[in-house]
């Protein structure tokens, strides 16, 4: 049967791989001896796995079946076909083993002189979940099923006495035993979700208020440059202010400009300022302004409040009353607004090096991308010094230049300390209207704030260049997660077994990253 696939075959790259990473937590929990039949060979185990999510099989039924009928497969397990329940234990005994194959992938890639971190590009992809929407339930209905579920357990626990003695036998099932569903614990669990998102959602709220008043009061002193306004905030008022501001920036730019060339002053090179109503900028903070009045004035029929889809809060879509809804049959899942509607999942920060392996990916809870800046900064951080002291490439050590969306555009990610970054703050279409209508050459000013010095970087040619490589870098390996793994929703349920399930995804996709970056079986034996 091995005459039956080529000496090119994938499968003979994914077992030399798999040869090549440390599977050391994967033998821990594995049966050595004593009663009963041994149990399969964890690395032969974890070869099924990588080879199944190369080609996009997550079910551990399908596995089964493959491995019956399809020739590669047949050759991993050796003919002996294990049984979809081993497969579907082994992949949740092992949840944190299969989270840091991630890692494994990255150092067998580093050793073979790969992975470049002279730029990392990071971006949040929303995945579905194993729930659905219909699922969610608002915390009043919640209470309304445990009441219900109680209720019935006393009345059953009450029949019973009647029928059997109030004295046990000492046969009974266990509590935990008699629901096999597992409802009551779901129940109970999105309970503890709700009651956990409104404390975090009092606290935002604090935060927000204290957000909206720094703002306001920066508008009315002047200094509120280009970027979002906290949500809460009076836009109308913000909007005016900015063309107010605008239009005395540039009335002074163009005055100042005709009282020198009267009298005569040299060094005035250049065009001529536009008057202050003809000036782009004075144009779009107007068009801003007029906008923000027509939006405040006649509000769109349906149209969700400025906070929905926020950090710490989710979306009752029951239909019954209750502010905070929560998921029954994932709990951790949350309810996401993408480009193409609302969907049960989660949020899936990763980030990726110059030559397009995955560095990073955290499963969140998050509806937006903003709080996660710093922490996968930090991670992709603590991930560059164990490469380097793993593998000894000293190179490693620093990362370069970190690149992100507006999705990440917050004064704090832009002031924070670590490595240099480039945040946009605005769609690409717009930066690249900036640099050609206004761009900016040299450094700015010594005095110029965080949210300032990023603006005329982008609009810098080198800086526009440079955030344009953003998008291959990483929307393409969030691609092949989504297509070529068939990563489009989990399989399993839970944010540990989510993140197992995404870190599995990911480390493929480095090992087939290497294969199609040359690397053979052969090579893979004897490097």
């Amino acid at each position: 049967m091995l005459d039956w696939l080529g000496e090119d075959h994938l499968l003979w790259f994914v077992i030399e791989a798999v040869n090549r990473l440390d599977t050391t937590a994967f033998h821990r929990l594995a049966k050595r001896g004593g009663v009963g039949r041994r149990g399969y060979d964890p690395d032969m185990v974890l070869t099924l796995f990588v080879y199944a999510m190369a080609h996009g099989v997550s079910s551990s039924r399908q596995m089964e079946r493959l491995c019956e009928t399809d020739v590669a497969f047949r050759v991993i397990c050796a003919q002996d076909t294990p049984d979809h329940t081993v497969l579907a234990r082994f992949r949740k005994s092992h949840q944190d083993a299969l989270a840091g194959l991630l890692t494994e992938s990255l150092v067998l890639a580093a050793e073979l002189g790969m992975v470049s971190l002279g730029t990392v590009a990071l971006d949040g992809t929303k995945i579905a979940g194993n729930a659905s929407r219909d699922a969610n339930r608002s915390e009043t209905r919640l209470r309304e099923l445990a009441e219900s579920y109680l209720g019935g357990v006393e009345a059953s626990d009450e029949a019973e006495d009647v029928l059997f003695g109030e004295e046990a036998r000492g046969d009974e099932l266990p509590a935990q035993a008699r629901d096999r569903s597992g409802r009551r614990q779901r129940i109970e669990a999105a309970l503890e979700q709700i009651s956990a998102r409104r404390q975090q959602d009092e606290q935002a709220q604090e935060e927000r208020a204290e957000r909206v008043t720094e703002c306001e009061r920066a508008v009315a002193e002047g200094r509120k440059g280009r970027g979002r306004y906290p949500a809460g905030a009076d836009r109308v008022a913000m909007a005016k202010a900015r063309w107010e501001g605008e239009r005395a920036a540039a009335a002074e730019r163009y005055q100042s400009w005709q009282s020198a060339r009267e009298r005569g002053e040299p060094g005035r090179r250049g065009r001529r300022p536009a008057p202050p109503e003809e000036h782009y900028r004075v144009r779009n903070a107007w068009a801003t302004y007029e906008a923000e009045r027509a939006a405040a004035a006649a509000p769109q029929a349906g149209s969700p409040p400025a906070n929905a889809g926020s950090a710490g809060q989710h979306e009752d879509t029951s239909g019954r009353s209750g502010r905070f809804a929560a998921n029954v049959t994932d709990p951790d899942s949350r309810l996401l607004k993408t480009r193409n509607g609302w969907i049960q999942g989660y949020n899936c920060q990763t980030a990726a090096s110059d030559d397009e392996f995955i560095l990073y990916a955290r499963a969140t809870q998050d509806a937006n991308d903003l709080a996660q800046f710093i922490p996968t900064m930090n991670a992709v951080t603590s991930t560059a010094q164990m490469l380097a002291t793993r593998t000894g490439r000293q190179e490693l050590n620093q990362i370069g230049t970190l690149l992100a969306d507006a999705g990440y555009d917050f004064d704090a990610n832009l002031a924070a300390d670590g490595p240099d970054r480039l945040i946009a703050d605005g769609k690409r279409h717009k930066i690249a209207a900036r640099v050609a209508t206004d761009p900016a050459t040299g450094d700015p000013p010594e005095n110029a704030t965080a949210r300032e010095k990023m603006n005329h970087r982008l609009r810098t040619t080198d800086g526009h260049d440079l955030y344009k490589r953003r998008s291959p870098m990483i929307e393409t390996p969030n691609a092949w997660l989504k297509d070529g793994r068939g990563l489009r929703r989990f399989a399993r349920r839970g944010l540990d077994a989510v993140q197992a399930e995404l870190c599995l995804a990911c480390a493929v996709t480095n090992l087939l990253k290497l294969a199609t970056k040359g690397v053979t079986a052969t090579q893979l034996q004897t490097a």
